[in-house]
C-alpha cells in the first residue's frame, strides 16, 4: 500500500459516515478487492434544513474509493470520488436503492509499465438499513480510466 494512504486513512475516518469493505468482479472477469468511505454532503457544504430537519444534502452522499484489481496482464489500482443519491426505500424499509456517479483516476500496469487514466463512472445500488455489517450490492459501469462494468457485493463496516 502507498504510504500516504497510510497516512491518509486514519485522518479521513475521523470525518467519514460510513466505512465499507466489497469484492467485485469485473467484465474482464477478474476478481477485485477494495474499501470506501462516505461522508453525508452537508457535513462538507454546510447548508440550510428544511422544515423536516434535514436539506437535500443530508440526503446525498460523497464516496471515495479505492479499488484493486489483478487481472492476468497486470494490475489495476482506481480511485474513485462519487456523489451519491438515495432514491427509494424497499419493502418494510430495510433496504434502500441509490444512485450515484463520479470521477475515477486508474493506475493500471502490465509488464513492468505503467500509465495513469483519468474517468468517469456510474453506479447503482441497493443497501440494507442496519447500524454495524449492513450488506450492499452495486453495479458500477465506467468510461476511461479502467473502463470497466463490475458487480460489487460488500458490507458497511461502520456508521455513527
Amino acid at each position: 500500500m502507498p504510504f500516504f494512504l497510510i497516512v491518509l486513512i486514519p485522518f479521513l475516518s475521523l470525518a467519514v459516515t460510513g466505512c465499507f469493505a466489497f469484492v467485485e468482479y469485473d467484465a474482464d472477469r477478474s476478481f477485485g478487492a477494495g474499501v470506501r468511505g462516505q461522508v453525508s454532503l452537508d457535513r462538507v457544504l454546510p447548508t440550510d434544513r428544511d422544515e423536516d430537519g434535514g436539506g437535500f444534502a443530508s440526503r446525498m452522499g460523497v464516496a471515495g474509493g479505492i479499488h484493486f484489481f489483478t487481472p492476468s496482464e497486470g494490475d489495476v489500482l482506481q480511485a474513485n470520488a462519487d456523489l451519491m443519491v438515495p432514491l427509494i426505500r424497499l419493502g418494510d424499509g430495510a433496504a434502500r436503492s441509490y444512485a450515484g456517479t463520479g470521477v475515477s483516476l486508474a493506475r493500471t500496469s502490465a509488464g513492468g509499465d505503467s500509465s495513469w487514466d483519468p474517468g468517469l463512472n456510474l453506479l447503482g445500488g441497493v443497501q440494507f438499513e442496519r447500524r454495524t455489517f449492513a450488506p450492499f450490492f452495486e453495479a458500477r459501469g465506467g468510461l476511461g480510466g479502467a473502463a470497466t462494468f463490475s458487480a460489487v457485493v460488500g458490507v458497511r463496516i461502520a456508521s455513527p
